[in-house]
């Protein structure tokens, strides 16, 4: 009996330290994640002012893609989704602008603005190489829906950009700026990447700005609308989830 407790205090001995180096160990790795996921760029640029997003009571008018809608590879989209050559851009704007409206609408008392020449174009800075083509309303100025109300807030998209396989550092990094892509004929995934801010409509702020990433996997190389329509939601999404 001697020498079985002798061997259990000898096992103990060694479980223990073993036992101490696991949990140290796991530690090490939740502090080195919390350090990388602490130093990642955020492609966000918030005002000292803004305290968070707005009430669901407000209102917030939502500024149509207009120029802002950007489709690259027209050709694919216009073979999966069956649409003629010479009308994929309008359908699929103002399908894209429908969709976003009434996820808004889900959120906030949503009216339609359409950008016109008091939407000025600037360049807005969110990281050390990260900038973005913004277009904000000119400073002293008002926007009023379309249908005559002046919201409080405006949620304007700058660039919204629909293609495969993108990756929103290519477009908003200056160090990729010239990198070349390579044209496929196949994708694996939709890719949409927008930029956007919600603006103070009374004090004519941009309250926060982000550029968000939305990736969907496409199976068999084919893409449908209810597919479309279901990314489209996803980017709503992931912009309130930055807000």
């Amino acid at each position: 009996m001697k020498i079985k407790t002798s061997n259990m205090q000898l096992l103990s001995k060694v479980v223990k330290p073993n036992f101490q180096l696991s949990t140290l160990n796991s530690q090490l790795i939740l502090i080195v994640v919390f350090f990388l996921l602490s130093c990642a760029p955020s492609f966000t640029n918030s005002h000292k002012l803004y305290s968070g997003l707005p009430a669901k009571s407000e209102s917030v008018g939502y500024v149509e893609l207009g120029d802002g809608f950007m489709l690259t590879r027209a050709d694919w989209f216009t073979e999966k989704l069956n649409i003629p050559n010479d009308s994929i851009y309008s359908k699929l704007e103002k399908l894209t602008d429908s969709v976003i409206s009434n996820e808004l609408q889900k959120n906030w008392n949503i009216s339609t603005v359409s950008k016109n020449d008091t939407f000025l174009r600037e360049t807005l800075k969110m990281d050390n190489t990260i900038f973005i083509k913004t277009k904000f309303p000119e400073q002293g100025v008002e926007i009023a829906a379309n249908n005559g109300s002046v919201p409080n807030y405006l949620f304007i998209i700058h660039e919204y950009t629909i293609g495969g396989d993108l990756e929103a550092e290519n477009f908003y990094d200056y160090r990729k700026a010239n990198l070349e892509t390579v044209q496929k004929k196949k994708f694996k995934k939709l890719s949409i990447i927008a930029t956007f801010t919600l603006w103070d409509n009374k004090k004519q702020l941009p309250l926060k700005s982000g550029i968000i990433s939305v990736q969907k996997p496409i199976k068999n190389d084919s893409i449908d609308r209810d597919f479309f329509i279901n990314s489209t939601k996803a980017v709503v999404e992931e912009c309130l989830k930055m807000l």
